[in-house]
């Protein structure tokens, strides 16, 4: 079935239950079942096919007017095994960065970033790509340049607007080379994929504060890493 044809629709309450998203769960979780239905529902049409006299390679849509039939809707519940039980199935990653830092000034440039993530099958290289790369951006931001000020008198953020809390943009981020182990996990699920989204951005900035002190012998231990605290340091 080519993609264009085929819907997928969750979050209706009309539709099955489905876990909450979080936690990098969705895809072990959702995508189980819709691996599950859609093994089910390409043996169904299979089934069909050989009971009609007809190729089990035939047109879906030859199938069901072979067998006069509107649709085929086919219901599978996925849950976890037992193999959570015995196995880890945690997704990793690691970041290298480089950085430049001023030797005057202190301020610090994220000079290039290589991100490697172990999410089990890489279902979408495209989206899976967007995230680590995202991830990246966030962490830039979380090591550098953004820092919430609060008033302690009035119990308010000073720099609650985007002219004063600084997020980078795009002349802070540098090249972002992104790879994959993309091995499949054997005991997860049926896919061999796993949750890829906080590791995107988990211990990047520690990499930032690692560069920073190979750069400059200085080990800065709050974040963000302002120049104030490398000529200070």
């Amino acid at each position: 079935i080519p993609g264009d044809k085929i819907k997928f629709e969750l979050g209706d309450s009309s539709l099955p239950p489905a876990p909450s998203q979080g936690g990098s769960a969705t895809l072990s979780t959702v995508g189980s079942a819709v691996n599950d239905v859609c093994v089910a529902l390409k043996s169904t049409v299979t089934e069909l096919a050989a009971n009609s006299n007809m190729d089990v390679t035939s047109n879906f849509v030859d199938v069901l007017k072979k067998n006069n039939l509107p649709q085929i809707e086919v219901t599978k519940q996925s849950q976890a095994g037992k193999e959570r039980e015995d196995y880890s199935m945690y997704s990793f990653s690691i970041h290298f960065v480089k950085v430049k830092v001023h030797s005057l000034t202190g301020v610090v440039k994220v000079d290039k970033i290589v991100s490697v993530g172990d999410s089990g099958t890489i279902v979408s290289p495209k989206t899976a790509r967007s995230q680590m790369v995202g991830g990246a951006v966030g962490g830039v931001g979380m090591a550098l340049t953004e820092e919430s000020i609060i008033d302690h008198r009035y119990g308010r953020y000073i720099n609650n607007n985007f002219a004063d809390y600084h997020v980078p943009v795009n002349a802070d981020i540098p090249e972002i080379d992104v790879h994959f182990i993309n091995k499949p996990d054997p005991y997860i699920n049926p896919m061999g994929a796993k949750g890829m989204g906080e590791i995107a951005l988990i211990g990047f900035s520690a990499a930032v504060a690692n560069a920073v002190f190979n750069a400059t012998g200085k080990r800065i231990r709050t974040l963000p890493i302002t120049p104030d605290k490398i000529l200070a340091g």
